[in-house]
């Protein structure tokens, strides 16, 4: 259960401070009350006796929030993979999966409005790259059991992520064991945690290889922004010999570009994603991906909600699991096709 400690962590000051300015005390300097107060500012917050006793009646339910469109949500590999994790893991326990959206890329807002308003769910899974810090508040006071799928930047909370860090420097090290000295990175939104912990791999690898981690661009997962910014980094002196995009949600753009500009894959330029997804071993050539245990992520997440709404405390607040890269074609490796080195 959410409890105003974390709200202080959240804010940075004591429990103490946090309960005189929810209350209305006085004690509290000008600076750190409207710090506070901003954090929870137009939420439409109940007051506790009213969520307490909203919270002993149980619903049967657990939400999904995804903060993406319906639309991309599942058009994407990775969500359809969580969602069908969490519903198996639900029914084996008679609950039932609620889900919101949002309704555009640019209002995820919208995606956790319907399911905090009401006490329609007994605990929360939510997607925690994008939970800004007016949701984290709200579901802090209204007192909801969630578990974040990836890290949230505003408060360490239970979370299920995977070691993206790591992930890209081993993807990093195997191009430059290749040969490769001006890699280009390809990514998405540079205020999401997970593109910035993933970024951070790249260049951890790129300075310990003694070279400057220098080909960086960001966009939007929109197609037509992903082809235009790989054309881009393809049309740099020199061009790089070897892309590596550093999200899923990139792939189609990234490749319909290559094939665009007339590039063979890996002759004229290695290709490495993070993630895999399941057309890349039937594509030509096959395509080298950081692979992460999407199932896994999707069964470990169900697993600490639940434990939770069974008011036990779970042996591991946090759960980072292994990426592993699956070596195939487009690196341009000499080794077997399909080689995995853990990460």
């Amino acid at each position: 259960m959410i409890t105003i400690k974390d709200i202080a962590e959240m804010a940075q000051v004591s429990k103490g401070t946090v309960s005189r300015v929810i209350n209305g005390t006085p004690g509290v300097g000008d600076e750190t009350r409207k710090r506070i107060l901003k954090i929870i500012k137009e939420l439409d917050f109940e007051p506790n006796a009213s969520a307490q006793g909203l919270a002993a009646k149980r619903t049967n339910n657990i939400g999904l929030i995804i903060p993406h469109t319906g639309k991309y949500s599942l058009a994407n590999n990775y969500w359809p993979i969580i969602l069908t994790e969490i519903t198996q893991q639900a029914a084996l326990r008679d609950y039932n999966v609620l889900i919101s959206t949002a309704r555009s890329e640019d209002d995820v807002n919208s995606a956790y409005k319907s399911i905090l308003k009401g006490r329609r769910v007994d605990g929360l899974i939510i997607g925690g790259y994008q939970f800004g810090e007016k949701q984290v508040a709200e579901l802090m006071l209204k007192e909801f059991p969630y578990v974040f799928i990836g890290r949230n930047s505003y408060i360490s909370s239970y979370y299920v992520d995977v070691n993206g860090v790591a992930g890209t420097r081993s993807m990093t090290e195997h191009l430059v064991h290749l040969g490769h000295k001006e890699i280009a990175v390809l990514a998405g939104p540079e205020n999401f945690i997970n593109i910035q912990e993933r970024l951070q791999g790249f260049k951890d690898a790129m300075n310990q290889a003694g070279l400057r981690p220098h080909h960086i661009y960001h966009c939007k997962y929109h197609m037509e922004e992903i082809v235009k910014g790989t054309k881009r980094i393809l049309q740099q002196k020199p061009r790089p010999t070897a892309l590596f995009a550093v999200a899923e949600d990139l792939a189609v753009g990234v490749l319909k570009a290559v094939n665009e500009m007339g590039l063979r894959i890996p002759e004229d330029l290695a290709v490495t994603f993070f993630d895999d997804l399941p057309f890349f071993e039937c594509f030509h050539p096959t395509i080298t991906a950081i692979r992460q245990p999407v199932e896994e992520i999707g069964s470990t997440v169900s697993n600490l909600l639940f434990t939770l709404l069974e008011g036990k405390t779970p042996v591991h607040r946090n759960v980072i699991l292994p990426t592993e890269i699956i070596v195939r074609e487009s690196c341009g490796s000499t080794l077997p096709q399909g080689s995995k080195a853990k990460s």
